[in-house]
């Protein structure tokens, strides 16, 4: 009788192994950033009305209040940017008339996060490092024809310090960071940025600083 063994399982596999390697950067800005994180209050409006509950009278609106609600802070209070945002962005700037297509980019590339944002489902975020945001008033429109007013966290620079896991396989470090630096320059994160049709929320790779990458 044959005994299954970890080698001989290994020898008989006839798919390489996984060329898992570790990529760490930093990013910058280079352009302000405006973040809308859905608040609590709204969340609950909508939940009442999907269960056909008539929702409040609007309440008058405390605009540093509503700024905070929209900034995204860690369970640490630290202030952050939501990890999808971030890699959706880089799989926007992914195409196939450039060489790399998106779906190679999603099932190839992955951030770890670092933690957990205070709403939810949000999900993991990236930390930044920055100064205090300021709060900006914007008009918005609203349904057809009504205009608002919002009150939102505006961060002029911030960087952040971001580690990767890659298949080097499919994609090279030079890959990595040349899509990172067009998802900055034209896709962008947060509020009205490029990918949107504004000129906010770029971002590209900090070359001053160390880039590492292991096995």
């Amino acid at each position: 009788m044959s005994t299954t063994t970890k080698e001989n399982i290994m020898s008989e596999c006839k798919l390489k192994p996984i060329n898992n390697q570790v990529i760490k950067f930093t990013v910058k800005s280079i352009a302000p950033m405006v973040q809308h994180a859905w608040s609590e209050k709204a969340k609950e409006q909508i939940r009442l009305k999907k269960a056909g509950k008539k929702t409040k009278d609007r309440e008058p609106v405390d605009p540093m209040s509503e700024c905070e609600e929209a900034t995204y802070t860690s369970k640490d209070g630290l202030y952050c940017i939501p990890l999808k945002g971030f890699k959706s962005a880089i799989i926007s700037a992914a195409h196939k008339d450039l060489g790399i297509e998106k779906t190679l980019v999603k099932k190839s590339f992955f951030i770890p996060g670092v933690d957990f944002e205070r709403r939810a489902e949000n999900g993991p975020v990236i930390l930044i490092e920055c100064e205090p945001p300021v709060m900006r008033e914007d008009y918005v429109r609203v349904g057809m024809s009504g205009t608002d007013l919002r009150y939102r966290p505006q961060f002029d620079a911030w960087t952040a310090e971001i580690t990767a896991e890659f298949d080097a396989d499919n994609l090279t470090p030079s890959d990595i960071l040349t899509l990172v630096d067009r998802a900055g320059y034209g896709v962008g994160i947060g509020e009205m940025r490029p990918e949107k049709g504004g000129d906010l929320g770029r971002f590209q790779v900090d070359r001053s600083k160390d880039i590492e990458i292991t096995k």
